[in-house]
This record gives C-alpha cells, structure tokens and sequence, in this order.
C-alpha cells in the first residue's frame, strides 16, 4: 500500500500544479494525427523516419563504408521500442534474406504499430520540450514566467505538427532544450555540476539530427564568455568550472562520435558528413549564396512568424527580450543565463539558415520554441502589472493572442482529420472494381491507399532499385508518354509531387530567392514535363474524374507542411470513340 500511497499522493500534487494541466492540454492538441493514415504499408509523415526508415537508418550508421542521412540516436530507441514488432517479423519471414525480411516486414501490421510506437514518443518528447521551455524560463523570471511561457510553447503551431510526426525535429529540439536549461542552470546558480548533463544533451541533439550543432555552435562559448567577463564567481573558481567543462564537454564528444559510428565506420561517417555538407545543402538552397539572399531570408522569417504564433507574439518575445536585458545589474549570472535562449536562436540563424539557406517550417522551429521564453517573461510582466489599466489590458490581449494560437493549433490537427486522401480513398473504394487496374505516380508519403482488389502500378523516374516498395503494388519503369501500351483505367496523382513538372519556366526571381537543384532537375526531365502537361491539359485519353482538396472549413487554411492538405487528382481513361459503319473514309 505504501507504493499506491506515494503513487496516489504524487498524482494529488500534479493535479494541483497549473504546469501539469498545461502539459495536458499540449498533449491533447498532439493526438489528432498519431493514428493519421493508418493502417498502412507506410506513413504519410514526409521526411519522416518512421515506420521504414529507422532500422535502416540505425543499419547503414555501423556498416562499413554505408552511411545514413540522419544520425542514428533516435532511431536506437525506436528500434529498441519497436522490437517486439521486428522480432515478430524476423522470426515469421521465410527466411532471413534482405528479400524475404523485407516482403515480410512491410506488411501494414508491423508498420501500423512502428509509426503509432514512432508518434508517440514524438508527442512524448513535444510536451517534453514544452516542459523545459517553462523550466528555462521559471530559471530567469520565477514560477509565473515559466507557466506563461509553458502556455506559449504548447499554442505553437508548427511544434503541434511535428508532435505528431516521425521527423527528427521534434526530438533534436527536446535535448536541445534540455541542454540549454542546463547550462542556464549552471550560469545561474553557479553549480558546475549541471555541466554534464548540458554537455550530453546537445550530444545528444546532434546524435539526433545534425543541424542541432547550429543551436550550440555560438551561443555557449558566447555565454560562457560573457559568463567570465561580467560574473565574479566562475573567474574565483575558474579551475572547477574549466576542469568539469572540458571533462564532460570531451565526454560528449567522444560519446557522439560512436554513436554516430565515426569510430566503426570511419569512412561511412566522413561521406555521410561530405553528403550533408554538399548534395544534401546545396540542392535545396531556397536563396542565393550572397547578402541579398540572406537579406530575403530573414525578411521571410519574419513573413512566416505567423505559421508558429499570431503576429503580436513577436512583439510580446520582443519586449520579453527587453525586460531581461534591463534587469538590475546585481543579478549578473541570472542576465547571462537568460540570454542563452536569444543566443540560441541567434546561432541557429546564422550557423544553420545562413549556410543551408533555407526556410521551411521546421527550419525555423528552433527560433519558434526558443522565443516562447521571453514569451513568458512578457506575459507575466504585464498580465501581473501593478497599474490596473496595464494588467486588464494585456489580460485582454493575452486572452485574444491565446485564442488565435489555439485556433490555429486546431486547425493543423483539423488537417490531419480532413486529409484530402480519406477522401481519394473513400472515392476509389465506391468507384474501383475488382481488377481495374490503376497507374501512379511519386513517393509512398504523398499517396492514399490503394483497394486490395486493384491493380496497382507506379511508374517513377528513380531506378526500380532504389524505390520504396508497396505491397501489392508493381513497380514500373516504361517512358511515360507510352500510356496508352499500358492503357490503365486510373490515373492517381499527388498536386504536390507532380508540382515542379507542371511550371512553365523556372526563372529565378531577382528578390534574393533562388530555385532549387532538385526543381531545376525535374524540370529538365522533358519527357516528364510533357507527359504531365498533356495529362492536365486534357490532351490524352483520359479526364479529371476527380479531385480530393483540403476544405478547412471554419478552420484556418495550413501552409508549408509537404504532405499535409495535398491536393490528390485522379484520372479516368475515356472510351474511345468509333466512327459508326459506313462512315470511314
């Protein structure tokens, strides 16, 4: 009894704590796409690692001279998580060949199972990141802060969706997070000891997906600087503080250095870093490599706030900043702790989006998160002021902000509820008969799932090697202006993926952006480009018989999340029609 009783008593406190129901609440909004797409053979999560790629992924890391394009930290407890479903389907293969392991292991039961396992933890690790964004703000403005900044956190938008997926940001964030509340923690309450677990989470951030090194790369040695010049106490106890500082900071690194397999797979980690630095930048730079680009890149963070919070959040992290940085004097670690979430997010900007070049929603998450801490510290400034005019004002205000965020964090779950490719489905499901045979075309995540009794072909340009196989569905690999040799009934096109083939010209704009290798790719591909131009203009024999879109509703319209509210276009072959007896010529 004295187990339920502490049990008991530990979920009494909770319940009394505003931080527990405001974790609740994040998790809520983080439920609506765990079961999204599924069942199925594969998910729907683009750039997702799960359900197919993280045993892959942790694979490729440790044999020699393969490598993986993300490290494989994550993918380690996924597959650890997972193992009953993977042992399951080693043991019920027909044999242990890639073949047969493979054919077994993508059957939708074992992936249905890897992608709720993969989401879970995802939302996990959200509400996670939630939670220390309180906590490093409770370190610098009090309990109050903390609460408003937790409130923050869990209303931004693009963190709801990526709760929700299998990508790697969410995750890279939650020990990017937990690194710099401890190193805020060792700034602020002189306690060197905190060093350790600062330096093993942001190896573990880079273990995870690495452009955490971004969030790191300016902001400690920055901090720790100003850390030294304005603070009298780490210069009195300077060999402690550089004695544990490099202990754990060599700790972390060597510790990074195997997981990543840089000590197994020396040549595999040298050309996963050499893929990364290159190919995996260079073709989907969104701006030009100068000052002009860079200029309309951070025009266009600001453009794209919104996508996270609405608009007057800026202004409140903005004089969160401000609050802090006019903070007495006398309470020098507690200035220089404070600004390490700026700094972050500073570094972030400049080591990451300056070099990648690129701006895409979960590129500019770390800011997103980061900001919510002076978010905090704002809001309880003002929503707490002595002036009664001041505090029921920016009650007010706070209330409507807060509103808007929710409203917006609803939507992206909205989204996941509405996908156009239900629709698609429940569409081929009443029209498709037994044996109709249907053509298709792109990656797995932009596709609905198909009826057992169809016949299903995809044709795509990579080489049949390299695809991501469906069951019961044919790969091909014919031109595709040969459409009518293979004459299917059904033509299943995803907007998003069909995209790059369908522009006109691809001329770079002379506003700082540039067009991406990978568009400038597709749009060389001529045979392609005419096939899809044909199709759409009505120049084949075959005609729109449907089109699933995305009607948000009363709910607000979601944007830049690439297989998220796709638009799904399915053709129909049209008879052909014969000129009646008699009439030839």
């Amino acid at each position: 009894m004295s187990g339920l009783s502490a049990l008991h008593s530990r979920l009494a406190r909770w319940s009394r704590s505003p931080l527990f129901w405001i974790l609740c609440a994040a998790a809520v909004l983080r439920f609506a796409g765990i079961t999204w797409g599924l069942p199925a053979s594969d998910g729907w999560d683009d750039d997702g690692i799960a359900p197919r790629n993280f045993l892959v992924g942790m694979a490729l890391t440790y044999k020699s001279g393969s490598y993986f394009t993300y490290p494989p930290l994550h993918m380690i407890l996924l597959a650890i998580l997972t193992s009953p479903g993977w042992l399951i389907a080693l043991f019920k293969a027909h044999s242990l060949t890639r073949h047969d392991v493979i054919a077994e292991i993508i059957q939708a039961p074992y992936m249905t199972f890897f992608a709720v396992v993969a989401r879970l933890v995802s939302t996990a690790m959200s509400v996670g990141t939630v939670y220390l964004v309180a906590k490093m703000a409770e370190t610098i403005g009090g309990r109050r802060a903390g609460l408003c900044a937790a409130a923050a956190c869990a209303l931004n938008a693009a963190l709801v969706y990526y709760g929700q997926v299998t990508n790697l940001d969410g995750p890279y964030l939650f020990w990017s997070a937990l690194s710099l509340w401890g190193w805020m923690r060792a700034i602020a309450e002189h306690e060197p000891r905190h060093l350790r677990w600062a330096a093993l989470s942001a190896a573990a951030a880079v273990a995870t997906k690495d452009q955490a090194y971004a969030v790191f790369l300016a902001s400690v040695p920055l901090a720790l600087a100003m850390w030294f010049a304005l603070d009298r106490w780490p210069r009195q106890n300077v060999r402690g503080v550089i004695v544990t500082f490099l202990l754990w900071a060599g700790v972390a690194v060597l510790a990074l250095l195997a997981i990543d397999g840089a000590i197994v797979n020396p040549t595999g980690f040298a050309a996963r870093i050499a893929f990364l630095t290159g190919q995996a930048s260079t073709d989907y730079a969104q701006y030009r490599d100068d000052w002009t680009g860079r200029l309309r890149l951070l025009q266009d963070m600001w453009a794209y706030f919104p996508r996270y919070y609405p608009s007057a959040a800026a202004l409140l992290g903005a004089f969160g900043v401000v609050l802090h940085v006019i903070r007495p004097r006398d309470q020098r670690s507690l200035f220089v702790a404070g600004l390490l979430p700026l700094l972050a997010m500073i570094s972030f900007t400049v080591a990451f989006n300056f070099v990648a070049l690129r701006t895409e929603n979960r590129f500019l998450l770390p800011q997103s998160i980061f900001i919510a801490v002076y978010i905090g510290v704002a809001v309880d400034r003002l929503v707490f002021a002595p002036r009664p005019l001041i505090k029921y004002a920016a009650r007010g205000l706070v209330v409507i902000v807060a509103a808007i965020a929710f409203y917006r964090c609803a939507g992206i779950d909205a989204a996941f509820v509405a996908d156009p490719r239900y629709d698609a489905e429940r569409w081929l499901d009443a029209e498709v008969r037994p044996g109709d045979m249907i053509e298709t075309y792109g990656l797995n995540v932009y596709l609905p799932r198909f009826p057992r009794d169809a016949i299903v072909t995809r044709l795509d340009r990579k080489p049949l090697t390299v695809r991501n196989p469906l069951p019961h569905v044919v790969e091909i690999d014919p031109p595709f202006v040969l459409i009518e040799a293979r004459h299917p009934r059904l033509l299943v096109v995803s907007a998003f993926w069909v995209g790059a083939y369908l522009k006109r010209n691809l001329a770079a704009p002379d506003d700082g952006r540039a067009i991406q290798n990978v568009q400038q790719s597709s749009f060389k591909e001529m045979d392609a480009r005419n096939y899809f131009r044909a199709l759409f203009k009505g120049m084949l024999s075959y005609r729109l018989a449907h089109k699933s879109t995305y009607a948000p509703g009363l709910w607000p319209p979601v944007d830049g999340y690439e297989s998220l509210a796709q638009t799904v276009y399915i053709f129909e072959r049209v008879p052909v029609q014969t000129a009646p007896a008699g009439h030839g010529t």
